[in-house]
């Protein structure tokens, strides 16, 4: 199978999306001694058509997976296998999920390459359809889903308020729930490289490479590790967290100690979580409504 530009993919599937009003009354303060600002991706770096990344919360059908099958160059031998796709894909994501459960990880984050490969095993086991082996292939496969499912684009005044706090010298970094495509789509979307965004290498925290999401604590913990690592003077009330999420976000950066800024600017994806319990008591030390509310609060 011949290489496929991932980036380009993205580009090709991705149109401009239009931030949502959520009515919510900003809340902002001038926070000091903040050394890092780390950002959720799906829904706050990034408008999110689900709100959160498509493994998540994107609705799947088999119009949609026959749509990925054809652009994947898979050959499909049977009228049924899009909907053999769709039972095999949901039975090989519980499997594996169990299995991580299994091996103590709470909130599980299997790497959806290997999804797809199992499926499309079955489906060629079963005689559904017919491909060539390459690792090439469950990358693309990967990337027709999510950008089906899952249509996102740079949020407004993002790549302005990254490129502010880059000239101001301010560490940045990524915490969010992810695939091995989250980078790639940034880059795609944006032109930009992500440390001609402003971020550093060493402060990115991708769920799919520490097999775990949130909003587990042991996910944030962990970062706070890498943050040790790379400048053992940060202490996580000097790190601020942005995410559009009060459960997987600002629970869990809160309760390791970090400041924390919901991002209540797009309907879609702004997450309350009133009913749960862990959030009740949690007030966020920021709310922002526009991105570049936050160039007002870091000083």
């Amino acid at each position: 199978m011949p290489s496929i530009n991932l980036h380009k993919r993205f580009i090709d599937l991705s149109k401009p999306l239009v931030q949502a009003p959520t009515g919510t009354t900003p809340q902002l303060s001038v926070l000091e001694n903040i050394r890092l600002i780390a950002y959720d991706f799906y829904g706050t770096l990034f408008i999110s058509g689900v709100g959160d990344i498509g493994v998540d919360d994107g609705k799947i059908d088999a119009p949609i997976l026959a749509e990925v099958l054809q652009d994947s160059e898979v050959n499909i031998l049977s009228s049924d296998a899009a909907v053999k796709c769709l039972e095999f894909y949901n039975t090989v994501v519980a499997e594996y999920i169990d299995k991580y459960k299994n091996q103590g990880i709470e909130y599980p984050e299997p790497d959806i390459r290997s999804i797809w490969q199992s499926v499309l095993t079955m489906l060629r086991k079963h005689e559904f359809v017919k491909f060539r082996e390459s690792s090439v292939l469950y990358e693309q496969v990967s990337v027709e889903f999510e950008a089906r499912m899952n249509p996102v684009w740079p949020m407004p005044g993002a790549l302005e308020t990254l490129n502010y706090f880059q000239d101001k010298g301010i560490l940045q970094g990524i915490i969010s729930n992810s695939q091995f495509y989250t980078p790639i789509v940034m880059e795609a979307l944006t032109g930009y490289s992500l440390s001609e965004l402003g971020f550093s290498e060493e402060l990115l925290h991708w769920s799919f490479e520490e097999k775990m999401k949130k909003p587990g604590l042991v996910f944030y913990k962990n970062y706070l590790k890498k943050v040790n690592a790379c400048n053992s003077e940060i202490k996580p009330e000097n790190i601020l967290y942005l995410g559009n999420d009060m459960l997987k976000d600002i629970y869990p950066a809160h309760t390791v100690g970090m400041k924390t800024a919901l991002f209540a600017g797009d309907k879609r994806s702004l997450k309350w979580h009133r009913d749960d319990k862990r959030c009740a008591d949690i007030k966020p030390d920021l709310i922002i409504t526009e991105f570049i509310q936050l160039k007002e609060c870091i000083i």
